[in-house]
């Protein structure tokens, strides 16, 4: 049975994303603004994948034991308290710091969420993490737009503090909205994540998770940067970051649903065959309107490729499993994406936009591969059975039943 979600849960997530993403178009200028050096510019923009990882993989297995909406309303005050400090900073330090807290609200309240929606409607789990992930990702693509237009009104400090306002504001309102918690019996142990990953399907879910949010640190670190050094003012920055998002949001559901009809596996291929190609190309373009004009192709093929890593995450776990799986492949992601933050910057200034892309769509290319190739000799699905009647070893209980 199909039951409905509360749109302040995809509400939630949009804002908390979007307030996450405004670094994205103010990187450039808060550089030239305090004069840190283009390490330091990696150490900010990885910090916030780093911090992500910490709460995906320690805090996200607690809305499988029936605490999601405490991770999500906790994770909003988190966020808030990041804004604020982005604003307040003075020191590369203090950026650093902000963007640690604003990445750990993020990883906890995203699997958090994507729990919530799969067990709502099961059956349609791919599409509803689609249209989960099209959320996220115009929130953390419609935010820099937004930023870039009210720094022109106040300053860099202005998109901080409007949107830790708005978070504040969220949170308890979130609170007092009904969610279906999983249930689990108090003794039931919960099952441990390397019984999950020890799973053909969910290992390839990891993979594939690198493959597509690894570029997300290339970009965040270096993407204000190299539109700037082609001419580009801070708003056509956030500009060609919020018309990325648009193609991302209307193509996402419609990635889950491929997903639940076609299979993950023959859906992420597709998405594969036109990222990699389109990331080698980014490096040879010299106008920010080609810039952007790529970027929005490549949208479409990221808007059908996570979700289909998400729906085969969510095929390899059971509803007492999902936001463990859901945090750990999204951790994996975050982690690639923190080392891509961490050299692209550096590589950017002493190779050029040529090599960075093109090392970028090397790393995507192998482990795309490997996903695929570790998901193609995963062993078919078995029948769900009800909770605890898994098959002994392999940690996993399957219970189908719609929410």
């Amino acid at each position: 049975m199909r039951r409905a979600v509360s749109p302040l849960l995809p509400l939630g997530l949009f804002v908390l994303s979007a307030s996450v993403g405004i670094v994205f178009a103010l990187l450039a200028e808060l550089q030239d603004e305090h004069g840190f050096g283009n390490v330091t510019l990696g150490a900010i923009a990885a910090a916030s994948f780093f911090a992500a990882v910490g709460a995906q993989l320690l805090l996200a297995p607690l809305a499988d034991r029936g605490h999601a909406r405490h991770l999500m309303v906790g994770a909003l005050v988190l966020a808030a308290v990041a804004a604020l400090g982005f604003a307040l900073a003075t020191e590369p330090w203090h950026f650093v710091i902000a963007r640690i807290l604003g990445g750990a609200a993020f990883g906890a309240y995203a699997p958090a969420a994507q729990a919530v929606v799969t067990l709502a409607d099961p059956r349609r789990a791919g599409e509803r993490l689609g249209q989960l992930t099209g959320l996220q990702t115009a929130g953390v693509i419609v935010g820099p737009g937004v930023g870039a237009l009210l720094v022109g009104v106040g300053g860099t400090d202005t998109p901080f503090l409007l949107f830790a306002v708005v978070l504040f504001v969220l949170a308890p309102a979130l609170a007092r909205v009904e969610i279906r918690e999983v249930e689990v019996a108090a003794t039931a142990p919960p099952t441990p994540l390397p019984a999950i990953l020890r799973r053909r399907e969910a290992l390839a879910a990891v993979l594939l998770s690198i493959a597509l949010i690894l570029p997300a640190g290339m970009y965040e670190a270096i993407w204000s940067r190299f539109m700037s050094d082609l001419g580009a003012s801070t708003q056509f920055v956030g500009l060609s970051l919020s018309l990325y998002g648009i193609p991302f949001a209307l193509t996402a559901p419609l990635g889950g649903r491929l997903a639940d009809r076609l299979g993950p596996l023959r859906v992420a291929p597709v998405a594969l065959v036109l990222v990699v190609p389109l990331t080698v190309a980014y490096g040879h373009m010299t106008t920010p309107g080609l810039l952007m004009g790529l970027a929005m192709i490549e949208a479409v093929a990221n808007g059908v490729g996570l979700p289909a890593a998400q729906a085969l995450m969510s095929r390899a776990t059971d509803e007492t499993e999902r936001a463990t799986g859901q945090g750990a492949a999204a951790a994996a992601g975050q982690i690639g994406a923190g080392f891509a933050a961490l050299l692209a910057a550096p590589l950017y200034g002493a190779q050029g936009p040529e090599v960075m892309f093109a090392v970028t769509a090397a790393l995507i290319l192998v482990f795309g591969v490997a996903a695929i190739s570790v998901g193609g000799r995963a062993a078919p699905a078995r029948p769900h059975t009800p909770h605890g009647s898994g098959s002994p070893g392999d940690g996993r209980s399957r219970d189908p039943s719609p929410a």
